[in-house]
């Protein structure tokens, strides 16, 4: 997972490392943010692992049902 400081540095280099305006004022909170919901998307993705049975196979639909 990715640290605070690693994304606020991509979100940065994405906005072109800007020193003022709304980007570079916002980039800590935007980290912090992520940060967080990197934090609950991992914890929950062990849990749902190990936790549920695994889902059956999808079918793919390689032609369509429908002539034109």
């Amino acid at each position: 997972m990715a640290t605070k400081e690693q994304i606020k540095a991509t979100i940065l280099s994405v906005a072109g490392n800007p020193e003022t305006g709304v980007i570079a004022e916002l980039a800590d909170e935007w980290a912090n943010a992520i940060a967080k919901l990197d934090e609950k998307s991992s914890d929950e993705g062990k849990a749902a692992s190990t936790n549920e049975p695994r889902s059956a196979n999808e079918t793919r639909v390689t032609k369509a049902s429908e002539l034109r």
